[in-house]
């Protein structure tokens, strides 16, 4: 019967030893664990709470109610995942067919920090993990391989586990007396084979047994009364698939030259399903237990690289701590160097008078002194004054120089307006008056022409265009942008100028 430490020493042989300390300390730690998981059931359950671990299973109290009256009972539960994992198909069934009597409390889930830092003594959370895990990983695999488990869990009871009956966990007798309630009967003991047992007993009811080929067949029991049965030899490679050689399929021409006593065609091929589905089953086991091979030594690993950095945080920690009591310690000497240098300022300060030694002053020396004092305050208000004086003689020669700059660039920017003015009237002016006296030339002439067919030519001489139109006011008709000047001459004379005295004129006759 498998026991905790048995357990333990198999874990380790195993798996190896989950850290820097020796076996004995890993025995220790294990059992620390183990302590650690019921000190915190123990914890839950006497608060009327229960505690679940969702690889393993649930503890806790049911309520029932009767009369007014509420009675609690302790339950417990495999987790479905250890149910799939390690339970055979029946005990699954069973175990998930059962429905617990009354209301249950309230679960909580399992804090591995909680753990360690208040069930424990020196462990961390990734040792309760990890040892947890595989405490319960191993009495899974026991219970799958068939060995029988005894295992107790603190002062709450035991994990039991026989051949011939379910896994299941019997509470100590000390809970039904503190609530009143009468413990559980025991159901009655089934013999029974378990399926895929290594010493599981053979199989004798199914009458399977082979013949050489040639030899006489042997007649079936009288007891047994079964259908009509196939008498056929069985070959030797058949012998040897129920043996535990490998399965092959037959076909019906070999089915009738074999034959076992005892056995129909229908039992007969039942068997050979049941083997081809047996093979089947150990080769998705074999494929599963490379898959838990890897696992573990992916898990191993992960847990190495855990620990050495949980070593090396550790390490650093205390060199962070070390280096700040180096600094604590250089600050405090800082500190205590500074307040002696006060004290010593202090002292030397102190020294420079004679307080509080106080000597009366005689009261002429005191009219000196105050006399004094009060010239000393009107020098000083003097010097204030002129000062102040001085200041403000400063800043008003300065706004008057600004002022008078301002009033310079004014003048000149007027003087440069007028200028520019006049320059631009004195050139509108002169294109005026050269526009006038083109347009009265050019009226004159037209004149001139329009009337030099009415007038007779009295001689021979000749009049040009030129001698008989007046001159421009200009007296150039060239220049026409020449400056007006102020003469009295601003009517032009050919404005006035008659056909006669056009005609005398041209007689040779002046006007004047």
């Amino acid at each position: 019967m498998l026991t905790f430490d048995a357990l333990v020493q198999d874990i380790i042989q195993r798996r190896g030893k989950l850290g820097t300390k020796e076996g004995a300390d890993s025995v220790q730690d294990y059992h620390e664990v183990w302590a650690a998981f019921a000190n915190y059931v123990r914890a839950c359950m006497d608060q009327r709470r229960g505690l679940q671990l969702s690889s393993f299973c649930k503890i806790g109290w049911t309520m029932l109610k009767k009369l007014g009256k509420t009675s609690y009972r302790p339950y417990f539960h495999f987790s479905d995942a250890f149910v799939r994992a390690y339970l055979s198909q029946e005990a699954a069934r069973k175990h998930t067919g059962q429905v617990p009597q009354g209301d249950l409390c309230a679960f909580e889930d399992f804090n591995f920090s909680k753990a360690a830092l208040k069930f424990s003594n020196q462990l961390t959370k990734d040792q309760v993990f990890t040892m947890l895990r595989a405490l319960i990983q191993r009495m899974g695999e026991n219970i799958s391989e068939g060995r029988e488990m005894d295992i107790a869990l603190g002062d709450l009871g035991k994990f039991v586990y026989r051949s011939d009956r379910d896994p299941r966990f019997l509470f100590a007798a000390g809970f039904y007396k503190e609530e009143g309630v009468p413990p559980p009967t025991a159901e009655p003991t089934v013999p029974g084979a378990p399926a895929f047992r290594k010493e599981a007993p053979q199989a004798a009811s199914l009458g399977v047994r082979g013949a050489q080929p040639g030899a006489a067949p042997t007649p079936p029991r009288a007891a047994q009364t079964q259908p009509e049965v196939m008498t056929m030899p069985m070959t030797q490679p058949e012998l040897q698939c129920f043996e535990g050689g490998a399965p092959r399929a037959m076909g019906e021409g070999e089915m009738e030259k074999s034959a076992v006593p005892g056995l129909t065609a229908l039992q007969f091929k039942k068997e050979i399903a049941f083997k081809e589905a047996m093979d089947r089953h150990i080769a998705a086991m074999e494929a599963h237990a490379h898959e838990a091979v890897a696992e573990k030594d992916a898990w191993d690993s992960h847990v190495s690289e855990c620990l050495l950095q949980e070593r090396e945080e550790i390490q650093a920690r205390k060199e962070r701590n070390h280096m700040n009591l180096h600094f604590l310690k250089h600050q405090m000497a800082l500190g205590e160097h500074k307040r002696k240098e006060q004290r010593k300022d202090d002292i030397e300060a102190a020294s420079a008078h004679d307080f509080p030694a106080f000597s009366e002053v005689h009261p002429d020396e005191m009219k000196d002194f105050v006399k004094g004092q009060q010239a000393k305050v009107r020098e000083a208000l003097d010097d204030q004054v002129r000062t102040n004086n001085t200041l403000r003689n400063l800043a008003k020669q300065k706004d008057l120089a600004l002022e008078l700059n301002q009033l310079q660039a004014n003048r000149e920017e007027l003087a440069m307006l007028r200028n520019a003015e006049r320059a631009k009237k004195a050139y509108d002016k002169e294109a005026l008056a050269t526009a006038w006296n083109a347009d009265i030339r050019m009226k004159n002439i037209w004149k001139a022409i329009d009337n030099h067919s009415k007038v007779a030519p009295k001689g021979p001489s000749k009049v040009t265009l030129d001698e008989s139109l007046p001159p421009s006011r200009a007296g150039s008709t060239v220049s026409a942008g020449r400056i007006m000047t102020g003469s009295v001459r601003r009517t032009p004379l050919g404005c006035s100028t008659s056909m006669s005295q056009l005609e005398a004129r041209s007689n040779g006759k002046g006007l004047y």
